[in-house]
């Protein structure tokens, strides 16, 4: 049996789970859950994506992006617009209710990653962040993704 200490799952899921208890108020006083949170994100950052590059950069099936997707839309948080050059394609666009939000999201969650590396000195931050950037490049070149930081 793995030691939870050693786990990276274990760890990572902890890491998530705090962060999720921790924004989760400011969420729910906007009508959000913490899954809808980087579609809105993403959405806003990234206007006009389709629902496949959601998927792609999010790292979530399709089948529970479109779930998302249409739950935000019955929201009034995102919609869908046909691509003039692929009519069954649908873009992906905020709306001005998720526009009017954006400052409050970036603010919970500047705060809520602020508080859980408070203990940590500026060299640690620095170390654990560049870490994490390995770590998702690994694994997505692993799983035959285009790296995440090429995107933005």
């Amino acid at each position: 049996m793995m030691d939870k200490n050693t786990s990276l799952g274990f760890l990572n899921t902890q890491v998530m789970r705090l962060h999720k208890a921790i924004v989760a108020d400011k969420l729910s006083a906007l009508g959000l859950t913490y899954g809808q949170l980087g579609f809105i994100m993403t959405a806003l950052h990234h206007p006009g994506w389709n629902q496949e590059q959601l998927s792609l950069f999010l790292v979530v099936d399709k089948a529970a992006t479109a779930r998302a997707v249409a739950k935000l839309i019955k929201l009034n948080f995102l919609y869908r617009e046909e691509n003039p050059e692929n009519r069954r394609e649908k873009l992906v666009y905020p709306t001005k209710k998720a526009e009017e939000i954006k400052k409050d999201l970036h603010e919970a969650l500047q705060a809520a990653n602020q508080l859980m590396m408070s203990d940590l000195s500026q060299s640690e931050k620095e170390v654990l962040m560049k870490i994490m950037k390995r770590m998702i490049d690994t694994g997505r070149e692993f799983l035959g993704m285009s790296s995440i930081w090429q995107i933005f």
